[in-house]
């Protein structure tokens, strides 16, 4: 069964970007959405800001470390990052008993990206929650709700987003990807951060938490919700191939495709 740590570790350099709050200002107003009812049998572990590993750990050495890890009889599968210089690249590494199966590095480019939670049933495909600092990744062109960083007419930079994968846990490969983000007044990236692993939910479609320091991206992917007070704490579902928006809400906002009892 999974581990219920939620350890972080930041050694080993940190991620780039720079976050600017939400400009309304104040900290009263509506709650956190409130999460959906979770599938049986999926099984979650979560790290804040992940962990740091290397394809070359085994489990006792993963373990240890307190790296993110979902186990299901004989079979584990384990998340976090490698540091590179200063590069940080996203790994998934599944095992069978003891013997590694695959070590998957789902990014590699310039942007500093970790994966950082996990969810998975002991089927073939488990579904990740990542952080990325900017465009031009490997985690985009996925196929997801918002295959890219800066989508369409809205503009990058360096800020920290989220984004969930549906990995194949037999081969680690990564099938799709959404971003998750938060847009400016300006149309500009800002931050847009977990709060915990993707939970999969009872009609099979995945919800992500997380917590925005700007007005979170609205359903039409081009702008922001109608929002007044900070914070914002979001909730999104996506579809089970992650390729559509089912619903998504945030504190003291009003979106276009509220989750019903947000």
């Amino acid at each position: 069964m999974a581990s219920t740590t939620a350890c972080g570790d930041d050694s080993g350099g940190g991620e780039g970007g720079t976050d600017e709050a939400g400009e309304e200002g104040g900290t009263d107003g509506s709650p956190a959405p409130e999460p959906g009812a979770p599938a049986a049998g999926w099984s979650s572990d979560y790290a804040d800001g992940g962990v740091g590993l290397s394809c070359d750990d085994d489990r006792a050495t993963l373990d240890g470390k307190g790296v993110p890890n979902v186990s299901e009889g004989e079979r584990a599968l384990y998340v976090g990052f490698e540091q590179i210089g200063d590069n940080q690249n996203p790994i998934v590494i599944g095992f069978d008993g003891d013997a590694q199966q695959f070590c998957e590095r789902h990014e590699t480019e310039g942007p500093d990206g970790r994966a950082v939670g996990l969810t998975w049933d002991g089927g073939a495909v488990a579904y990740l929650v990542y952080t990325i600092v900017g465009g031009g990744s490997s985690l985009e062109g996925k196929g997801g709700w918002l295959s890219a960083y800066a989508p369409g007419a809205i503009s990058g930079g360096g800020p920290k987003v989220s984004v969930v994968g549906k990995v194949n846990a037999d081969t680690g490969a990564l099938d799709s990807a959404s971003f998750i983000i938060s847009v400016k007044s300006d149309g500009k990236v800002n931050s847009h951060n977990p709060r915990a692993a993707p939970t999969v939910l009872e009609d099979g479609s995945v919800e992500f938490l997380g917590s925005s320091a700007h007005k979170p991206i609205d359903a039409n992917g081009q702008a922001s919700m109608d929002c007044t007070d900070y914070p914002f704490d979001t909730r999104y579902v996506l579809s089970e191939d992650l390729g559509a928006l089912v619903c998504a809400s945030s504190s003291n906002c009003a979106a276009e495709l509220e989750c019903e009892g947000a």
